[in-house]
């Protein structure tokens, strides 16, 4: 008999990355035949492949990302395939780079050789495999759309998942992502705070865009298994980044001094959602001395859109503004500017915080100007340049 509260904590559960490689027998328990052969091949590709890659930032060895990444698909109860797909997700975009520090040639021609190369491999253990050749395909077209070339920025990158035209890669790709951000955002204890910051951002975008492919798929009635497993990745992906977040926030070493300004941001965020309803669009703002308090929090979506557009001077004159603000409405305190720095980074956190939680659990929510297809409409550069794709927008 199942154990109710077990149940129960199952749900809420935020699935705990290990610090190692995922063993393959824990990858395939419970698959068998074709699909457990496909992904036992597609494992030891990937193990072959990152033995010669040096270790993460955080010292672990590499071939522990996409083990992660497949171990959270499984988790998921992600079709085998999907598995795989995670296994194999970064390896295409690995070759580039490979064969760019090797011979120094990058560009359209060396991308065709390198995909060729990948899809022959896969093909192969498919074969071998006795796995459907034409998954097989499929995955390659999921690990090309994941694939980010370095001149793309981050949004031209993630377009190609959510605005591809095949909803079977469409919805396919979104899970391995939502898994790769997922252990990402899991393991970003050496990054700088802000940094820390910029990366939970990111997956705020993924999360926007993924929230709205949930409706899609269910809407045109899609495989329910890819339905559930996307749903449960939006959610165990949502509640890892808030858990990031939430503990940027208990890190943030606010002693005596800076508590009353803590304080004051706190309340004001709770106005500025209960009563203003911000948080729910990108938009433009210009925060003068003498505005609420509450002010603060117009443009929080806007300033990281515009350092995840790499448009550098306009994130930094937000924060400027937000600087000079804090001097002079807080003046009266006598906090140096690097307390009143501290203030600023809590503040965001907690609106961001404020933001993944109403994409959890507010079903109306999504921020507005802030998916893939609105960016396109207002000619931000995001979009990959393939004709396929152009063809979707």
């Amino acid at each position: 008999m199942l154990d109710p509260a077990k149940l129960v904590f199952d749900e809420v559960a935020i699935w705990v990355p290990l610090d190692h490689p995922v063993s393959l027998e824990r990858l395939t328990e419970g698959i068998v035949g074709a699909d457990q052969r496909f992904i036992s091949m597609a494992f030891r590709l990937a193990e072959a492949f990152y033995a010669n890659e040096g270790p993460r930032k955080n010292g672990e060895p590499a071939f522990t990302h996409p083990t992660n990444v497949a171990l959270i698909l499984k988790l998921a109860a992600a079709q085998p395939y999907v598995i795989a797909a995670g296994l194999l997700h970064d390896l295409l975009e690995d070759m580039l780079d490979r064969e760019k520090e090797s011979t120094g040639e990058s560009g359209p021609k060396v991308d065709s050789a390198c995909r060729a190369r990948f899809a022959e491999d896969v093909i192969r253990i498919a074969e071998r495999s006795m796995f459907p050749r034409y998954i097989a395909e499929r995955l390659v077209e999921i690990t090309w759309t994941l694939t980010r070339h370095k001149a793309d920025l981050y949004y031209k990158s993630i377009s190609g998942v959510f605005t591809h035209t095949d909803p079977d890669v469409r919805v396919a790709a979104a899970l391995v992502k939502l898994a790769d951000r997922m252990h990402n955002i899991q393991t970003i204890e050496n990054y700088a705070d802000d940094e820390k910051l910029y990366q939970c951002f990111k997956n705020l975008f993924i999360l926007n865009n993924a929230k709205q492919l949930v409706v899609e798929t269910r809407a045109r009635r899609a495989d329910s298994r890819m339905v559930a497993t996307l749903e449960k990745m939006f959610k165990k992906n949502g509640k890892a980044t808030f858990q990031a977040m939430l503990c940027m926030v208990h890190t943030a070493h606010i002693d005596d001094v800076l508590f009353p300004v803590v304080t004051y941001l706190t309340i004001a965020l709770r106005k500025f959602v209960l009563e203003i309803q911000g948080l729910w669009k990108v938009q433009d703002v210009t925060l003068e001395p003498g505005a609420p308090v509450w002010s603060l929090y117009h443009g929080i979506v806007r300033k990281y859109d515009n350092r995840l557009h790499h448009e550098d001077a306009e994130y930094e004159a937000q924060t400027e503004s937000e600087l000079n603000y804090f001097r002079s409405t807080f003046a009266s305190l006598g906090l140096p500017d690097d307390m009143l720095r501290r203030a600023i980074y809590y503040k965001d956190a907690l609106a961001l915080m404020e933001v993944v939680a109403s994409l959890l659990y507010r079903e109306d929510y999504v921020i507005r100007g802030f998916e893939c297809s609105r960016m396109c409409r207002r000619g931000r550069n995001c979009m990959k340049a393939e004709p396929l794709l152009a063809a979707g927008h």
